[in-house]
């Protein structure tokens, strides 16, 4: 029989393990912050399998990515919303004109 396609969650578990000795590795408030980028990788792993990269490294990657430019865009958010002054920037980047994707 052929050999079946691991999923890119079980390629993601795969990699998570990989990666323990790292993560022993770190101090107690790195472990926190190595765990929240595993579970922002994990937050994508639907679109992830879509994507059926042959890589799973850079798919978790984009994916960590990803988390972080929302989270920028939702402080940005709160910062115009609370009238904070955050110099140049006077709206999150999804509502400026030129986005890269017309589509959505």
């Amino acid at each position: 029989m052929g050999k079946s396609v691991p999923t890119y969650r079980q390629e993601l578990r795969n990699l998570f393990r990989e990666w323990k000795d790292f993560k022993r590795a770190l101090r107690d408030r790195e472990k926190d912050a190595f765990d929240r980028l595993m579970i922002s990788a994990e937050k994508y792993a639907s679109a992830g399998q879509y994507q059926a990269n042959p890589d799973p490294v850079e798919t978790m990657l984009i994916s960590i990515l990803l988390e972080h430019q929302m989270m920028i865009e939702r402080i940005l958010r709160r910062l115009v919303d609370e009238r904070m002054d955050i110099g140049s920037i006077s709206r999150p980047p999804q509502e400026e004109d030129g986005c890269l994707d017309k589509d959505s």
